[in-house]
């Protein structure tokens, strides 16, 4: 690597890492401020059946609290799961990741709204479009980063499963089919907020696909093997007729 190239190689690795930096600083900002709706209850009374009910008038707010900090913490883990293989930016690969950070900066405002109103729908199906927004976008990031023609992931890693397109669907799906169960009749408001436990058995049974894509992409990167000499004599030259 000559002097020209390695300068460059320097200047995309700071690049990457600003967009790293910057990622990770938004994540951390977004995260903590899921704590700040939940206030300390005010007490009439300093008594301990006081401060139980002021804490169990914030139930909604605690449960939409650790879903959203559960949420936020895997879409910062497949983030950074996946950008160990970036090896450049390009325009669309900042405006996808900022697009991408649009969705979690939302999520403070729509967990905090349909906290304060659980039994109302509306907010709820607008904190399920806020993770069908961060879904899809992070769908899109990882297609991107796989694909051939956006060369700013090593050909020999963009089969990877890491970056597989599905895997970002699987949530978004869960909160789609809680939109869709909103608007039928008789489908109360609160009856929505457990859907989200089916997360858990959803990408259990997404690992099946994972590990098969796992197997097949360790398959293609085992070099071929060299033919080995039953014997000894295979090695020698053929005889010389002869004259």
């Amino acid at each position: 690597m000559d002097g020209n190239e390695k300068a460059l190689h320097n200047r995309e690795a700071f690049q990457l890492e600003r967009v790293i930096l910057f990622t990770d600083a938004v994540f951390a900002i977004a995260i903590t401020l899921l704590v700040i709706e939940i206030k300390v209850p005010e007490l009439e009374h300093r008594s301990e059946d006081a401060a139980l009910q002021g804490l169990a008038q914030q139930t909604a707010k605690f449960i939409g609290f650790f879903l959203s900090f559960f949420i936020i913490a895997v879409y910062w883990m497949a983030h950074h799961r996946i950008f160990r293989f970036v090896t450049h930016t390009t325009p669309k690969l900042l405006w996808l990741n900022m697009l991408f950070l649009l969705s979690i900066v939302l999520m403070p405002f729509t967990t905090a709204f349909q906290s304060e109103y659980a039994m109302l729908r509306l907010p709820w199906v607008l904190y399920s479009l806020n993770i069908l927004f961060s879904g899809w976008m992070q769908h899109r990031l990882q297609a991107y980063l796989g694909s051939p023609a956006a060369a700013v992931v090593r050909p020999a890693e963009q089969q990877h499963p890491d970056l597989d397109p599905v895997r970002p669907l699987v949530s978004p799906l869960i909160f789609l089919l809680s939109i869709a169960l909103a608007f039928v009749p008789g489908v109360h408001a609160s009856m929505l907020r457990p859907l989200p436990m089916l997360l858990f058995p959803a990408f259990w049974l997404y690992q099946r696909r994972f590990r098969r894509l796992t197997r097949e992409f360790q398959h293609t990167r085992v070099p071929a093997p060299t033919a080995v000499p039953s014997s000894p004599a295979e090695t020698l030259p053929a005889p010389t007729p002869a004259p």
